[in-house]
């Protein structure tokens, strides 16, 4: 880079191409053409060549690449007619929906892929958790109903129960009470192992049992 008389700063063209790159101009014109093609590189480089001077200032430059834009491209150079290659568009990938099937290979309904919900919900919420849900999703307290109605062989509207006013505390029995606690933030499926008598044969029964006090005083 040089001065000239009047001290204004004088680029060759070497310079004034690499100057060219930072500017909007550019950017506009890489954004629509493709300048990792070698025939839009080579084009452009005729175009510098036959178009401006060694001492064509950095302006003629950004011009000459606007006019390219506007014209879409196609640009007339040494004679012949050529058009820039445009950046490639990248089509997106549409995935295809996957359908959920049962063990035959059936596409699953949707009650049953609400079901299938339900259950892993409650197989890794607390019961707390799951009676609250219950009182707010109809077709979740439906399952917690009937899951409730299987586990305990009583017809109860479970989810409602949870309204029942708890007796007062010297009526509950210790052991009583320190169930309903721990029984209010078991998983459903350790409920289930532990109130049967072939998962846990050694204490189905209490477990049942003290399940069953807790209910009727309204602790779970």
């Amino acid at each position: 880079m040089e001065l000239d008389l009047l001290g204004n700063e004088i680029y060759t063209a070497a310079e004034n191409r690499e100057r060219l790159k930072a500017t909007t101009a550019w950017a506009l014109f890489t954004d629509r053409f493709d300048m990792s093609d070698a025939r839009n590189v080579t084009l452009l480089k005729w175009l510098f060549e036959d178009l401006l001077e060694e001492e064509s200032p950095l302006i003629d430059y950004e011009k000459l690449l606007q006019n390219i834009v506007a014209a879409g491209g196609v640009v007339k150079v040494r004679g012949e007619r050529y058009e820039f290659e445009v950046v490639p568009t990248v089509e997106p990938v549409v995935e295809p929906e996957v359908v959920p099937t049962d063990r035959n290979g059936r596409p699953l309904t949707q009650a049953q892929i609400a079901w299938s919900e339900y259950r892993t919900f409650s197989e890794s919420h607390s019961m707390a958790e799951c009676k609250q849900r219950a009182k707010t999703d109809a077709g979740y307290g439906l399952f917690f109903r009937k899951q409730y109605e299987k586990q305990t062989g009583e017809v109860a509207d479970a989810a409602e129960n949870l309204n029942a006013k708890a007796p007062q505390a010297e009526q509950i029995p210790g052991n009583v009470k320190v169930f309903a606690d721990n029984y209010r933030t078991m998983p459903t499926a350790e409920i289930r192992r532990q109130s049967r008598y072939d998962t846990n044969p050694g204490g189905a029964k209490e477990f049942n049992f003290l399940r069953d006090e807790a209910i009727r005083l309204g602790l779970i």
